[in-house]
Formats: C-alpha cells, structure tokens, sequence
C-alpha cells in the first residue's frame, strides 16, 4: 500500500512498488497502470492513471505521476509535495487533498503483481527464441 508521510513542509507518497516497476509497466503492460469502474450506463471508464515522470512527480484525483525514489535499498517510487504556508493542520490537509487518490492509487498497485509477472514470463518466452548466429 502507498503511504503519505509528512515531514516538515513537504507530503510526501511513497508507492508500495520501485519507480522502475512503474515503468516497466508503461512499456509493456500500460492497461496495468489504470483503474476503469463502470459508469451509469454501464461502460466502462478510467477512472485513475498511474505513471512515472521527471521531478517530484504529482498526484490528484485523476492520476499519480512518480518521478523520484526513495534513498534506501528498496528504492520505491515517490512523489514529493509541498504544503502551503499557513495551513494549521497538515495531516486535514493532506487527508482532503490527496485522499481519495491514494485509495485509488491502491486500487491500481494491486493490479501491479500479476501484470508484471506476466510480463517477466512473456519475456521470458520470447527470449528463448532467440539465438546468435
């Protein structure tokens, strides 16, 4: 699960999955990175994106966009933002700003385990025919 840590003046989203799963995902499996619900009349629609960047990234209702990581082993995929001045309580703050995009954020890295398994088998077969000669 994507996490919100605040820290000082900044919020920062911290993705359960690196910033170089995203982007596997954007070259092979991109259907993997968003999240579709059925409207009204019963099509489907997306809903939320998920994908990578250059930057702090940036996260909202429609989508979050990754562009740093975090500077332990794991190296998870982060976005970093900043909480304006004046605002009494950070933690209201960044519950109402980026809440309901981290429920969907979650919903879609759900979705990222089996994409990208199947992406490392079809892979996987597809370099088993190759051959040098």
């Amino acid at each position: 699960m994507a996490k919100i840590t605040i820290a000082g003046d900044a919020i920062v989203v911290t993705s359960a999955k690196t910033l170089e799963d995203i982007k596997t995902l954007e070259k092979y499996a991109p259907k993997a990175l968003r999240l579709y619900e059925t409207n009204d009349d019963g099509k489907k629609e997306e809903v939320f994106c998920v994908g990578s960047t250059t930057g702090d990234g940036s996260i909202n209702q429609y989508g979050a966009s990754f562009g740093s990581v975090t500077h332990d082993d794991e190296k998870l995929a982060t976005i970093t933002m900043s909480i304006p001045r004046g605002t009494v309580n950070a933690v209201e703050y960044a519950a109402d700003v980026i809440g309901k995009a981290i429920i969907m954020l979650n919903k879609v890295e759900a979705q990222f385990d089996e994409a990208l398994g199947q992406v490392a088998a079809d892979k996987a077969a597809v370099l088993e025919n190759i051959t040098i000669a």
